[in-house]
C-alpha cells in the first residue's frame, strides 16, 4: 500500500517567515532603540561632564597657576555648549560684613559657560569656578566640582578666601556665544582684582560676621531657582567651612543668605576671564 504524501504550500511558510522578521523588527524598535539612545544620551552627558572638569582646570590654570593662554578642544553632542555674559545670565553674589570700616561690595555677576543637553533637558554649568548640573523643568541642582573658597586657619586668624570668577566674550559683556560638533575653547585671563579686609576693628575684636548672599534668578534660560540649592549644599558642608557656615531655612524665591562668625580677615579675588572662541 502506497503512502500518501502531503506538503504544505511554500507561500505559507513565506508568510510565517516574513512574520517572524517583522515581529523581530518591532520587538527591536519598541525596546531595543530607545535603550540604545538613551545609552547614547547618558554617554553624551558623561562626556559633557568630563568636558566641563577640564575647562574648569583651564580656569584654575589661567588663575592660580599664571598661565596667559588656554585652549582646549572638545566636542559637543545632544546638546549645545554656549557662553553666557553678565548681561545673559541674572545670578549673582554680594560680600558684606558688620565690621566698621568693613567692605560691602557691589553685587558681582560672574557670567556663566553652559551646556544644555536637549535629550536629558539638562543643564551642565561652570559658574563662578564651580561645575553644576540641573534638571529642567524641576527646581534643585548639585555640584559635580567645588570652586576654590576656603576658611584658612593656619596663622591663627580665621581668613576668608573667596574667589570670583567673571566670564565675558571678547565682545563684551553682552555677547553671546555658541557651539555644537567639534570645536576649541580659547580663553585668556583679562584681569585680576584682590581686596583685603581685617574685620577685627573695635567693636569686634573676635572678628566679624559674613555675610554672602546668592540671587539665582534666572529666569530667562532656566528654572527660577537658578543653582541656588547647588550653592546652599555647597556652602553648608562641614568639609568646606568647618561647619560654620549657616545658610538659614529660607527657601526660593528668597535669595540664599549665608553667615560666618568670628573672621579676622576676608581676601576677595576677582578674575576676568575671556572666552575668545567656542
Amino acid at each position: 500500500m502506497e503512502m500518501k504524501r502531503e506538503a504544505v504550500s511554500e507561500s505559507i511558510g513565506y508568510l510565517i517567515i516574513f512574520g517572524l522578521i517583522l515581529t523581530g523588527i518591532g520587538l527591536i524598535t519598541l525596546y531595543g532603540y530607545p535603550l540604545l539612545m538613551q545609552q547614547q544620551s547618558s554617554a553624551n552627558m558623561r562626556n559633557m561632564e568630563q568636558t566641563m572638569l577640564v575647562l574648569q582646570n583651564d580656569i584654575k590654570s589661567l588663575t592660580y597657576k599664571l598661565a596667559n593662554y588656554k585652549e582646549t578642544s572638545l566636542r559637543v553632542s545632544g546638546g549645545s555648549l554656549s557662553l553666557l555674559g553678565t548681561q545673559n545670565t541674572l545670578q549673582r553674589f554680594k560680600i558684606q560684613t558688620d565690621a566698621i570700616g568693613s567692605m560691602d561690595q557691589d553685587v558681582f555677576l560672574p557670567g556663566e559657560l553652559r551646556y544644555y543637553s536637549t535629550n536629558d533637558n539638562t543643564v551642565i554649568t561652570l559658574e563662578n569656578g564651580a561645575v553644576i548640573e540641573k534638571p529642567i523643568n524641576q527646581t534643585g541642582s548639585f555640584m559635580l566640582a567645588d570652586p576654590r573658597w576656603y576658611l584658612d586657619n593656619s596663622s591663627g586668624r580665621r581668613v576668608l578666601v573667596i574667589n570670583y570668577m567673571n566670564l565675558t566674550a571678547m565682545g563684551g559683556p553682552g555677547y553671546l556665544l555658541s557651539q555644537s560638533g567639534v570645536g576649541t575653547v580659547r580663553m585668556r585671563l583679562a584681569r585680576t582684582n584682590m581686596t583685603t579686609r581685617g574685620a577685627d576693628w573695635s567693636p569686634l575684636p573676635g572678628g566679624a560676621t559674613i555675610t554672602i548672599t546668592y540671587y539665582p534668578d534666572n529666569n530667562r534660560t532656566i528654572m527660577d531657582d537658578g543653582y541656588r540649592l547647588a550653592w546652599k549644599t555647597y556652602l553648608t558642608n562641614p568639609n568646606n567651612f568647618e561647619g560654620n557656615m549657616n545658610c538659614g531655612t529660607d527657601e526660593f524665591p528668597k535669595p540664599l543668605v549665608c553667615t560666618i562668625d568670628h573672621i579676622q580677615n576676608i581676601v576677595v579675588k576677582e578674575y576676568d576671564i575671556v572666552i575668545e572662541t567656542l
